[in-house]
């Protein structure tokens, strides 16, 4: 690691190199592009490693309903095949020297290098560099450079696109990649640098056309290069004889489109009429990455390697956004890789969609589009089930039928319908995007609330409402009933729709009386609601104002933590299978912790620290979502020691490979957990009443922290230097930005006005 702009990895890990291509993972939101080595020839290694937003193939598990899907490994649109006096370069142990791979954050490009030496002793440097490009999604640019150091050589270069790649995993349910993985595309045509694909596993699978643009110039000037037939590729060779300190220049250029987009192969062929340039088409992606980082980027006066780990959380989170698209959402890995199979869950609405809400609010409201377009699905969920509203997914694809595999508990994993109701208006509150309440977020949000208020059984003995047979944040609870964040946040969601109700009929009447209609909403359900959340039973330990994760908590027996949780294996991949879980007091990710940092007004600081005092040790962190709240909370705390240890568990997660499992994709998730660390742990920031509330909680490794946020159409930039908290409206919104700074109030409404607290 050399600055706080670039990851760096040299020497070569290896025995590492597939965990490790998934930190160098380039993309737009369209495409997502692991790191690997394109001249690799053979194993898992020589599958590349590219994933398309909403490409899916047929998968193996038995899911709840319909069919199971898994996302796609693309054609390698960077594939190489070197040779150097007719021996294949190839990346291998004493073979190579002075490696270097590099993530360039700032500009959004992978470069690569090193020494190959051939069997006879000559040497020759290669360098590679490639980027997706963030100014135009349906491009791509790949750069090699090839030096002969000891003589002339023989050079052969031939440079194609891959279409026989298989997936990385038979079963995506694993860690690691076990071959052999499924074929799921099938060639339709191969023709003058360009290639058609189709996903042939699924009845209506989605088609592929690609097309490359090669140029290489060798030490004499151009080098033509020839249409060579290879199975399911289309490629072009280059050979000529290059001299000692020579070096020859090729530079490709890869258009790609999909049926999603209309008629993939016309739209190619329209692409590649236009003759792009290289080194144009890489300015102008450097150009949209930095306005991406002017607005998302957070600088910190501290430890370099906090700002480095940092960014490269933040990068990976919006590259792989596909604000571009409402079809589809942010998979559970992005599009780094095939575990979890491309899915949409609720850490969606939970842990990433903050970061976009106060940086890119376009992104959040196109993501939650993405929940209305599949509104209807899961309207037919609660009703198969025997509920009322609207009962989404716990494990979707780009339809939103369940898809999580049978057993695992899609029935009880409830909590995401109310996950997406805080999402949706935590979008709301921040920008105060009516319209979106109006077309998408109403129906939403009473639709939710139908389903809750059927999900809800009254107990005619106890005389309590309950929700019974659940599963909450915590999933070695198992099945409880009255999980305390469950229970709060369908109280929560009714709160919502009720208020969303009373925003329709005062600015939107006429549109509320359509949905109203249309929905044959009966005038007394709200009063129903109503009374449901009010006599919801949120469980708590009256003596000592702790709350407890369910009813029955308290009375389970205490886990063993040293003789548990020897290693950074989880629990039930030891000695315990996953159904002794119910027995012992053990959480898996914060539960309580969680349901605290998202609604922290409802909360004493004396229940947060009871709260935190009692589960933190309980809990084992066998997932990549419990480390996020931990550092919040540690951090509204004051407790900064340990709320700085958890925020470099976040950051470090997936670049030390801590759950040991960054192999099969980044963990999206935590990525936005690194986020909310820093913003809502370090700096104290959330929402309330139309006010935005800041106070700075920074650790003691860092003497200063700023960042910006979008909050209602204004952009505020905010320093925080030790106890201090400077506030700069950088662009007003439509009204004055209201702020609580620690206890004081703030106005700012004219473009340039600070204020200091």
């Amino acid at each position: 690691m050399t600055d706080s702009w670039t990851l760096t990895e040299t020497p070569c890990a290896f025995n590492r190199r597939l965990g490790t291509d998934a930190l160098f993972t380039l993309g737009n939101g369209y495409m997502g592009c692991r790191g690997f080595f394109e001249e690799e020839q053979e194993g898992v290694e020589g599958l590349g490693g590219i994933y398309m937003a909403g490409v899916f193939g047929k998968g193996a598990l038995k899911a709840w309903k319909g069919m199971h899907r898994e996302l796609v490994n693309t054609p390698n649109v960077f594939w190489l095949s070197i040779k150097v006096d007719g021996e294949s370069v190839l990346v291998r142990p004493r073979r190579i020297s002075g490696y270097l791979r590099t993530l360039d954050m700032r500009g959004g490009t992978m470069a690569r290098s090193f020494t190959w030496k051939g069997s006879r002793g000559a040497r020759i440097r290669l360098e590679f560099e490639r980027f997706v490009s963030a100014a135009n999604l349906h491009l791509a640019g790949q750069r090699l450079r090839i030096t002969p150091l000891d003589g002339p050589a023989r050079i052969e270069v031939a440079a194609g696109i891959d279409a026989s790649v298989r997936q990385h995993n038979m079963e995506t349910t694993l860690p690691l990649p076990i071959q052999p993985g499924r074929q799921h595309l099938e060639t339709r045509f191969s023709r003058d640098g360009m290639i058609e694909t189709r996903v042939a596993t699924l009845p209506r699978g989605v088609r592929i056309a690609e097309g490359q643009e090669v140029r290489m110039l060798g030490p004499k000037g151009p080098v033509a290069g020839k249409p060579v037939a290879f199975p399911g590729r289309a490629a072009e060779r280059f050979v000529f004889t290059c001299p000692r300190n020579a070096t020859a220049r090729m530079s490709k250029l890869v258009h790609f489109f999909t049926s999603r987009d209309g008629n993939a192969m016309a739209l190619l062929r329209k692409s590649m009429k236009k003759g792009m340039d290289y080194d144009s088409l890489l300015s102008a992606h450097r150009r949209a990455w930095a306005s991406r980082w002017k607005m998302a980027d957070i600088e910190i006066e501290g430890a370099p390697d906090d700002q480095r780990a940092l960014r490269f959380n933040l990068f990976q989170l919006m590259q792989a956004c596909p604000e571009h698209d409402s079809r589809v959402s942010l998979g559970a890995r992005g599009l780094s890789g095939e575990m979890h199979e491309g899915s949409v869950f609720w850490d969606n609405e939970i842990f990433k969609l903050p970061f976009f809400t106060f940086t890119r609010p376009n992104a959040t409201r196109s993501m939650l589009r993405f929940r209305h377009r599949t509104l209807p699905e899961a309207r037919r969920h609660a009703r198969d089930l025997w509920f009322e509203g609207a009962m989404y997914a716990w494990k979707s694809g780009d339809d939103g039928v369940e898809e999580t595999e049978m057993g695992v508990g899609a029935y009880y994993a409830i909590h995401i319908v109310a996950d997406i109701a805080y999402a949706l208006r935590q979008y709301w509150e921040a920008t105060g995007d009516d319209d979106f309440m109006a077309r998408y977020g109403a129906e939403i949000l009473v639709e939710t609330a139908r389903f809750w208020q059927s999900r809800i059984y009254y107990d005619p003995i106890r005389k309590t409402h309950n929700i019974l047979a659940v599963r909450g944040p915590n999933e070695y609870d198992v099945i409880v009933n009255n999980n305390c964040y469950t229970n709060m946040m369908a109280r929560e969601n009714i709160r919502y729709a009720l208020e969303a109700m009373v925003l329709m009929k005062k600015r939107y009447p006429a549109a509320w009386r359509r949905l109203s209609v249309r929905l044959k909403l009966d005038a007394r359900e709200p009063a129903a609601w109503r009374r449901s959340a009010r006599g919801l039973l949120i469980c708590r330990d009256r003596k000592g104002g702790l709350y407890l994760e369910d009813d029955m908590y308290l009375h389970r027996a205490p886990f063993d933590m040293k003789r548990g949780k020897t290693d950074g294996r989880r629990v039930i991949d030891g000695n315990l299978p996953y159904e002794a879980m119910a027995h012992y007091q053990i959480t898996k990710q914060s539960d309580v912790i969680t349901m605290m940092n998202l609604l922290p007004w409802m909360f004493t600081t004396g229940q947060m620290r009871a709260a935190y005092a009692f589960y933190e040790p309980k809990t084992v962190h066998d997932s990549s979502l419990s480390y996020a709240p931990h550092a919040v909370m540690a951090a509204r705390l004051g407790m900064k020691r340990e709320a700085y240890r958890y925020f470099r568990d976040c950051a470090y997660l997936d670049i030390a490979d801590i759950q040991l499992n960054t192999i099969s994709g980044l963990h999206f998730a935590n990525l936005g957990g690194t986020w909310q660390a820093v913003i809502q742990g370090f700096a104290g920031l959330y929402q309330h009443g139309n006010i935005l509330r800041l106070a700075p909680h920074l650790p003691r490794a860092w003497k200063a922290l700023r960042f910006r946020v979008c909050y209602r159409g204004a952009i505020l930039r905010v320093e925080m230097r030790g106890h201090k908290t400077a506030v700069t409206l950088e662009r007003p919104g439509a009204e004055p930005s209201v702020l609580m700074i620690g206890g004081r109030r703030i106005r700012l409404s004219r473009k340039g006005e600070s204020a200091t607290a």
